[in-house]
């Protein structure tokens, strides 16, 4: 875990608006509804919205997204409608700060690519400092962007997804150079420290797997929790052998690019836009693709979607030999490093070990699934490549 780095923005504290804010709002704030165990601060939203959204006047109304944050569309004055974010990260603020600093210097990239998709544009304070995020006053950052068209794409245009993610992978090396300028390290741990999520909230790998053993709130798929514990353990094993042979390409990348990060145009079938940078960190470069596939193998017959993705995904990419080789593990590694994540956000009070309880299940089954595909996914990749030359 990298220690916090220089802040390239000046950031808002919202003193300038809160009393504005705090008096348009009841003594108590109203609580709206999330898909987080933590709930959002209404007034707090708003209070966003003044420091960056056009107007004055603000209609804010429920997205279907937002497991890790509060995320609300907001109507404005203008006509216009953009999209608020208060992010619920416990107060790492050098994490917000990465991730605006990484949309900054991969958007232009992004515009240059003949995919014609976008990433997240966010709206630069109105007091005209630049800022693109503001503290507020529980200590929460939030930050207003601009509206991306699109749908979620889900399990259609697997192929378009992998395309474009391959794409933002290229753009997210040609845009390493100027993050690191800023930000030496990232305030993300690499997902080969699979337990880096628990250790920043304080615990450690032993205490991972006690709270995990010992939570009551996963007694009732205690059988799919045992047998996810047993997996970490194997593939700490399989990090290490990776890790010996002189392990992977590292660059720049997104971290969690796949179809529920993904926007895509109903018509077409071309991808629109891709959110979501909050993750973003310098990791094994071929994490990219092991993070769409993670979701596809949740799927009821994965196969012919994971064919799909991979077939787009090495339209663009161009992967050794030894990311081939590892990527059924990098798959697992994604869908395990969540359970770790999920269970270091309810020991840390910043959402509910239910999030975990009602996936625990099927990321056992993803598993098991990658393990019985492994030659498939390997096969699939090969033979993509060798189709395009």
């Amino acid at each position: 875990m990298g220690p916090k780095t220089r802040e390239t923005n000046k950031m808002p504290t919202a003193s300038s608006v809160a009393s504005s804010a705090e008096s348009a709002e009841p003594a108590t704030p109203s609580v709206v509804s999330t898909t987080t165990f933590a709930s959002a601060n209404e007034a707090e939203l708003r209070m966003a919205c003044e420091v960056f959204a056009p107007g004055r006047e603000f209609r804010l109304s429920d997205t279907s997204g937002g497991v890790n944050n509060h995320v609300r569309y907001v109507d404005c004055e203008n006509g216009e409608r953009y999209v608020v974010r208060l992010y619920n990260n416990g107060q790492e603020t050098d994490r917000v700060a990465f991730e605006h600093a990484v949309l900054r210097a991969v958007e232009p990239r992004v515009r240059a690519c003949d995919l014609g998709f976008v990433v997240p544009r966010a709206l630069q304070a109105k007091d005209g400092s630049g800022a693109t995020y503001a503290v507020l006053p529980s200590g929460d950052a939030a930050s207003v962007f601009e509206l991306i068209p699109g749908s979620l794409p889900k399990t259609r245009f697997c192929g378009a997804v992998g395309e474009a993610t391959a794409a933002l992978s290229a753009c997210m090396e040609a845009a390493e150079a100027d993050v690191r300028a800023a930000h030496p390290t990232s305030p993300t741990s690499v997902y080969r420290d699979i337990f880096g999520a628990f250790v920043k909230k304080g615990g450690s790998r032993d205490a991972f797997f006690v709270e995990a053993q010992t939570n009551p709130g996963l007694d009732d798929v205690r059988p799919a929790v045992n047998e996810l514990l047993d997996f970490i353990r194997a593939l700490e094993d399989k990090l290490t052998a990776i890790q010996a042979a002189g392990g992977l390409p590292e660059t720049l990348i997104h971290g969690d690019v796949h179809y529920d990060n993904s926007l895509a145009d109903e018509t077409t079938g071309q991808v629109t836009g891709i959110i979501d940078f909050e993750f973003a960190s310098y990791d094994w470069r071929m994490m990219e693709a092991a993070a769409g596939l993670s979701k596809y193998v949740g799927e009821r017959d994965p196969a012919p979607f994971v064919v799909d993705y991979i077939k787009g995904y090495c339209r663009r990419a161009t992967p050794t030999d030894a990311e081939i080789d590892a990527l059924p593990d990098l798959i697992k590694l994604r869908v395990l490093e969540t359970v770790v994540y999920f269970v270091a956000r309810s020991a840390a009070k910043e959402d509910d070990i239910s999030q975990l309880a009602l996936r625990a299940e099927n990321y056992a089954a993803r598993v098991r699934w990658i393990d019985a595909n492994a030659d498939l996914i390997r096969d699939t990749m090969r033979a993509a490549l060798a189709a395009r030359d």
